[in-house]
């Protein structure tokens, strides 16, 4: 697979994935995946999953009203989370994660993982995920993979696939 800016060596993931040097940061969870991240995550899918062409015959002053809220999201995403995580080396797939990391999780542990879907963007997804693999990488750098299916209900899995494929189409449109 293809990255946005580089090709990384990542563990393999199994379904449609795509690769990215994005602000992300694996954490241990303690107790249940928090109901107010798994809302906030939630409307973020919908945003990602929003339909990104707009047709010819749109309606400026609609385009206009959608680049004030898209101003507005990102300015009090900004101040209510003003720290973001390093950009790391991941690889996104329907059902799991892979990223390098420094830290030697267990297979099973329980992760909360935060990640903003590029860059430049305020919006963050929480994620609950699972160790799936752990392997020496290096010195201290760790290839790891996670299973973060149980993060999703049937409507925001809907949304994660849709945001993943398109980001797969985009990697291999940009080869």
């Amino acid at each position: 697979m293809m990255a946005d800016k580089q090709t990384f060596e990542l563990l393999e993931l199994d379904t449609v994935s795509f690769d990215a040097d994005l602000p992300f940061l694996a954490q241990p969870l303690e107790g249940d995946y928090p109901p107010r991240l798994q809302r906030e995550t939630r409307l973020a899918l919908r945003v990602l999953a929003a339909p990104g062409e707009t047709p010819d015959d749109t309606n400026p002053v609609l385009m206009r009203l959608e680049a004030k809220l898209d101003l507005a999201l990102e300015v009090s995403l900004l101040e209510r989370h003003p720290d973001r995580p390093s950009c790391t080396p991941c690889r996104l797939g329907l059902n799991a994660v892979a990223w390098l990391d420094t830290q030697p999780w267990t297979p099973g542990q329980p992760l909360l993982l935060s990640l903003y879907p590029n860059p430049d963007s305020a919006l963050s997804l929480c994620l609950h995920g699972r160790v799936l693999e752990s392997r020496p990488h290096g010195g201290t750098l760790r290839l790891l993979s996670a299973d973060i299916h149980g993060s999703f209900d049937l409507d925001t899995h809907l949304m994660w696939e849709k945001w993943v494929f398109r980001r797969h189409r985009r990697a291999i449109l940009g080869r």
